[in-house]
């Protein structure tokens, strides 16, 4: 089945046999678009949603912060929507040769999204630290690559891990708006919705970030082995190594939000043994 661009006829360079030319309209849209949702509409949609706890905000940083949580969630929705036609694409299709122009705009898309985010985590490296700029560095290089084309039936089903951005990004506003930390006005969430995004939260996380992606990386592995002597060798020693570093990362923060979990586990019975 032929899998098309509906942005391709945008392109600057349509009849151009290189990807990177005859996508790079949408890698440079994609870019302002996200900087556009940061500037823009990111801070007016967190006016509405949050009210005075975003507005009562003294710290810059941290309502910046909430602009790029926002964008985040933005993106995730953008990307799940775009990716899924290309899901399709069999476990065993080459990763040495194949490629299409809709799994080329999804790479073109995401490229876009991490560049915003590499120059986030650069600018505001002391807030996000080395897993952010790591983590934004390395999928930037995992989308680029496959532009080259390499390992493109595998771009959509990696993306798969945003199914988990939305519940990450819900925790991280219930935490700081309970927490009313340079805020004037605190917000009182329901204990219950905490509770149960925060169980989501856990459980997507796990699935799509650390089952899923260990099973892919063992399948894909499995596929450069087999096509080694038709696949790039430098980019795919590259590949190979941010992949384990992104699922080293994943297991990292799932280890973090067991830890929280725990705590705040603790932090409850405790306050209802000290009430009865």
């Amino acid at each position: 089945m032929e899998r098309l661009d509906p942005l391709l006829k945008y392109s600057w360079f349509p009849e151009s046999e290189s990807l990177y030319l005859s996508h790079l309209h949408e890698i440079i849209y994609s870019t302002m678009f996200y900087f556009i949702i940061h500037k823009f509409i990111a801070p007016l949609a967190n006016r509405i949603v949050f009210g005075k706890s975003y507005t009562s905000i003294t710290n810059d940083d941290l309502k910046d912060d909430f602009d790029i949580h926002t964008v985040s969630m933005v993106q995730a929705f953008v990307s799940l929507y775009i990716l899924w036609p290309t899901l399709s694409i069999p476990l065993n299709t080459s990763i040495a040769t194949y490629w299409d122009h809709q799994s080329s705009m999804v790479a073109a898309l995401s490229c876009g999204y991490f560049l915003w985010d590499l120059t986030i985590c650069i600018k505001n490296y002391k807030l996000y630290g080395l897993e952010f700029f790591a983590h934004a560095i390395g999928s930037l290089y995992v989308m680029l690559i496959s532009l080259r084309p390499c390992c493109q039936p595998w771009i959509g089903k990696y993306l798969l891990y945003e199914i988990s951005t939305p519940f990450v990004n819900v925790n991280w506003y219930i935490i700081q708006l309970t927490s009313g930390k340079d805020m004037t006005v605190k917000t009182v969430v329901p204990t219950p919705l905490n509770i149960i995004n925060g169980l989501c939260l856990m459980a997507v996380f796990f699935v799509v970030r650390i089952l899923w992606g260990s099973t892919a990386n063992f399948i894909l592995f499995r596929q450069f082995i087999k096509e080694w002597d038709q696949v790039p060798k430098y980019r795919s020693i590259g590949l190979i190594a941010l992949n384990l570093t992104l699922t080293a990362l994943n297991a990292v923060w799932f280890h973090k939000m067991v830890k929280i979990a725990r705590k705040l586990a603790s932090k409850s019975e405790t306050t209802t043994t000290k009430k009865h």
